[in-house]
């Protein structure tokens, strides 16, 4: 069942009266073993993706351009970026809806871990894409003494209309060997968003090196923001002007 797009309204939907049932025979279990050529060419044909529990090792990106695509994750089934490339990209398309996903980074940089938009589209309010239960990492399983991972910013949001539901973007402040000092595993932020009228509920950020979020959008609101900033900042972080929640000097409407 996937619950279809409700507003002004608290609370839970009795006895899934408002949601569509999509039939399993329309939809693709992917697990860890496959390649991302592998998923995305079961996308291709208009299934839907589930993800089953497992580190899936991608060194392409998971390319959603069929509107109204679920991509749920089971177990928090996790994506690493194995070869400098985003994890999962959002095409220019209509209510998308991804849930339940941890995102990693890997040892080669990547501008993204996840990206919705190229940015030449401006969303649909009535068919939102959406974001839930979504959480990504930069560090914490690597010893960053031996071995760093990085990336520009783990999410990046420049379609509009997009609805954020409950996410922890967080660059570890402690990993296998213990604190992370110096830098290490760097990245600089946790989010951006682009694109205007997105919502954000329960949106998390934590010890990236630059803004910690960084909106540039119109008309953006978030309800409940949780930040901690890096614990290995040093005076550059002041005097660049980094901030925990930085809305864009241009930005009219917040």
């Amino acid at each position: 069942m996937h619950p279809n797009l409700e507003k002004n309204k608290v609370g839970n939907t009795k006895d899934w009266e408002n949601a569509v049932e999509i039939d399993f025979s329309n939809v693709y279990v992917a697990s860890e073993t496959d390649s991302a050529d592998t998923i995305n060419a079961k996308l291709d044909e208009g299934l839907h993706l589930i993800l089953q529990p497992g580190n899936y090792q991608l060194e392409s990106p998971i390319k959603v351009n069929n509107p109204d695509t679920v991509v749920l994750g089971l177990g928090l089934a996790t994506l690493i970026s194995a070869n400098g490339n985003a994890l999962i990209e959002v095409g220019d398309v209509d209510g998308v809806s991804i849930a339940g996903i941890l995102f990693q980074a890997g040892p080669t940089y990547t501008d993204n871990l996840l990206k919705v938009g190229t940015g030449a589209y401006e969303g649909n309010p009535e068919n939102p894409v959406s974001l839930h239960d979504i959480f990504a990492r930069v560090g914490g399983p690597n010893d960053s003494t031996v071995s760093q991972v990085s990336c520009g910013t783990m999410a990046e949001v420049n379609t509009g209309y997009v609805i954020i539901d409950n996410t922890w973007f967080w660059r570890a402040d402690h990993d296998v060997a213990g604190q992370v000092i110096d830098h290490r595993n760097p990245v600089d932020n946790g989010i951006v968003v682009n694109g205007d009228h997105v919502t954000a509920y329960g949106l998390a950020s934590e010890h990236t090196l630059a803004d910690l979020v960084h909106w540039s959008g119109e008309y953006g609101e978030t309800y409940f923001y949780q930040s901690e900033l890096p614990y290995d900042a040093d005076e550059s972080f002041v005097t660049n002007g980094y901030a925990g929640y930085r809305v864009a000097d241009n930005v009219q409407n917040h």
